[in-house]
């Protein structure tokens, strides 16, 4: 299906697993125009329209050639893995709780990715929410349904929802409550 794009030459789609049992399939893409190839979105979109969403690939590699073995069969072990993000955004966190959830998607992704890329078309599944929401949970001690990643399924997305949490938390203190706090800091910080 992949092949069928009219911006793309050759292309092959295998199994990668940056994360022991996190598996996910990367198409690998000879461009017709290598000045010009198609983009991740893009190819992602061609390849929707035929195929279930568990068949399109999650990150899309931009090769000079498909490599082949002395038998003339895609030499899987030649490909590059994948070291980056599908999407284009390189955006990098803005902020302490950014920086944070990036690190927990480093984690999970085994790659670096920009505050704007969407969890699911980096290679993200209910699983991976799963645990990307309880690193949130242990990071912040904050409670965050499941659903805030498929809500907001950014980083900065994510960010934006814990650092709501977190105000609607110190909002509900009282004034005693904020005033152990303060002098907990304060005897922390002696």
């Amino acid at each position: 299906m992949l092949a069928s794009h009219p911006g793309v030459r050759d292309a092959a789609v295998v199994v990668h697993e940056a994360v022991p049992g996190d598996r996910r399939l990367v198409g690998y893409v000879v461009p017709v125009d290598v000045g010009d190839p198609p983009g991740a979105v893009e190819l992602a979109g061609h390849c929707g329209t035929r195929l279930p969403e568990y068949m399109v690939p999650s990150a899309f590699i931009v090769i000079e050639a498909i490599p082949l073995n002395a038998n003339g069969k895609l030499d899987r072990t030649a490909l590059p893995a994948p070291d980056h993000v599908p999407d284009e955004d390189r955006t990098a966190p803005r902020g302490v709780v950014e920086e944070r959830i990036a690190a927990l998607w480093t984690d999970l992704f085994g790659l670096r990715t920009g505050v704007h890329n969407d969890f699911f078309k980096v290679g993200g599944n209910s699983i991976l929410a799963i645990r990307l929401i309880a690193g949130i949970q242990q990071e912040f001690d904050v409670d965050l349904p499941v659903r805030t990643v498929f809500e907001r399924p950014t980083i900065a997305g994510l960010a934006e929802a814990v650092e709501f949490r977190i105000r609607a938390e110190i909002a509900e203190l009282s004034d005693a409550d904020l005033a152990a706090a303060r002098t907990s800091l304060k005897e922390d910080r002696a």
